[in-house]
């Protein structure tokens, strides 16, 4: 039971344009997900079929959240066992998850040899990244260089420890341990095709490239490596103190100007002579 799936990526368009299980797997699951290959982000769903019935994860795959919610015992399980990354709701209809669930139990059983998802192998996209790769990253993460796509800069919403890097986002989770949780598929699986609501409506229209995953991803490991050794400093005291010191500025010099400021007509001097 607890080796069911974690995230399922949705990539709106892909799955409007899906005609069967394959296509939709390979739209929504592929990024996470392998069938008789291993556990990538989420585990291997090879024969979860077994694990639960079929109105069971129907009811998970389109809403999870609202079933852990709801306190259901397995939905729950599976959030923690998974470091507490909900799988977004879904709009999916009952027909094509059940495609989905088809086609998972068709290849996992060896009826679809031939299949791209049983083909596909998984690559390291870390493979030779070098210190560059993780400068660029750093970059990119902190908003010091723009994305191609101007997409927004991860923090605006995140923060993670690395004192070399200005981030102090607090929209959405800390993100140092979440290469060491998840790996660089799963990190990559995210930039690529964020299963987030917020996250995917803010890079609809904005996606990250190949390069910027590259980039990033091994930006986060090296965080997730690092950050043990890291001291960022709190620069809330410090700008606390540096906006009272501007106010005081303001206000005195406000003062100063006020009793300074010339209190007669120009020409009173001249008037009181002719009097």
């Amino acid at each position: 039971m607890k080796y069911l799936f974690l995230i399922i990526g949705i990539s709106i368009g892909a799955i409007a344009n899906a005609q069967n299980g394959e296509e939709l797997f390979n739209a929504s699951c592929v990024a996470c997900h392998t069938i008789g290959k291993g556990r990538l982000v989420g585990p291997d769903l090879k024969d979860i079929h077994n694990k639960q019935d079929t109105e069971w994860l129907i009811g998970f795959i389109r809403a999870s959240q609202t079933m852990i919610k709801e306190g259901d015992s397995d939905a729950v399980a599976i959030f923690e066992e998974f470091s507490k990354i909900a799988m977004p709701d879904n709009d999916l209809s009952d027909d094509q998850i059940k495609s989905i669930l088809t086609y998972i139990e068709n290849t996992g059983s060896g009826s679809l040899e031939n299949s791209t998802a049983v083909k596909t192998g998984v690559k390291d996209i870390l493979s030779g990244v070098s210190q560059e790769n993780i400068d660029s990253g750093a970059k990119l993460f902190s908003g010091l260089a723009r994305l191609t796509n101007n997409g927004p800069a991860c923090s605006s919403c995140h923060t993670l420890a690395d004192e070399s890097t200005y981030n102090s986002g607090t929209l959405a989770k800390e993100l140092s341990e979440t290469y060491e949780m998840m790996g660089s598929t799963g990190v990559s699986g995210i930039l690529k095709n964020a299963p987030f609501p917020v996250m995917n409506q803010a890079y609809q229209n904005h996606a990250i490239t190949k390069e910027e995953v590259v980039d990033l991803t091994a930006y986060l490991r090296h965080v997730s490596e690092q950050r043990f050794y890291q001291h960022p400093q709190d620069i809330d005291v410090a700008f606390v103190g540096l906006g009272s010191f501007v106010f005081v500025l303001i206000i005195l010099s406000t003062i100063f100007l006020y009793f300074g400021r010339k209190k007669e007509a120009v020409n009173h001097k001249i008037f009181s002579r002719q009097s």
